[in-house]
């Protein structure tokens, strides 16, 4: 079950995501070791290391108001006067915004490159991960993000990893 079948129950809904992790990347990890790729697309800092690449979608939940006026209007008794009444309503919904871009996992950060909602942020500020089956959510602090990936489990691997690591003195 995925997060959106979770959220929504309609897996037409759900946005699909073509891998482009390498199959020999994604075995590595799977088997408990963290693969070191190159990119000229992410500035490094010394010392990092690119264990992950991956396209993904950050849903942004926004939240939209339409009011809808009900009414009549009718002519008045006088030329260029007019009679009106009715009700106005507004009307929330949430709807789900798709931004996409590619998610970047190193030794020390992790990275939405996207044109709009990207973000850059180190494990220090990472409170909780959960994986889904074709999406991950990672909440830094008070701000939750909702990527849609190939596969959260593969995420949730490299994340788990990498915490084993920053551990081990």
């Amino acid at each position: 079950m995925g997060f959106l079948d979770a959220l929504f129950g309609n897996r037409n809904q759900i946005p699909t995501v073509i891998t482009i992790l390498p199959d020999a990347a994604k075995q590595e990890i799977l088997a408990g070791r963290l693969p070191i790729l190159n990119t000229d697309k992410l500035f490094l800092k010394r010392g990092e290391k690119i264990h992950f690449i991956d396209k993904a979608i950050n849903l942004e939940e926004k939240k939209v108001k339409q009011y809808r006026h009900y009414g009549h209007s009718s002519p008045g008794l006088f030329k260029g006067t007019r009679w009106s009444s009715g009700q106005g309503r507004a009307i929330e919904h949430t709807e789900l915004v798709q931004h996409r871009g590619i998610l970047y996992i190193t030794n020390q950060r992790i990275v939405f490159q996207a044109s709009e909602w990207g973000f850059d942020k180190t494990y220090r500020y990472l409170t909780a991960i959960t994986p889904y089956s074709n999406a991950c959510e990672m909440q830094f602090g008070n701000k939750s993000y909702c990527l849609i990936v190939a596969d959260g489990s593969v995420v949730n691997h490299v994340l788990q990893l990498i915490k084993q690591k920053r551990q081990v003195p």
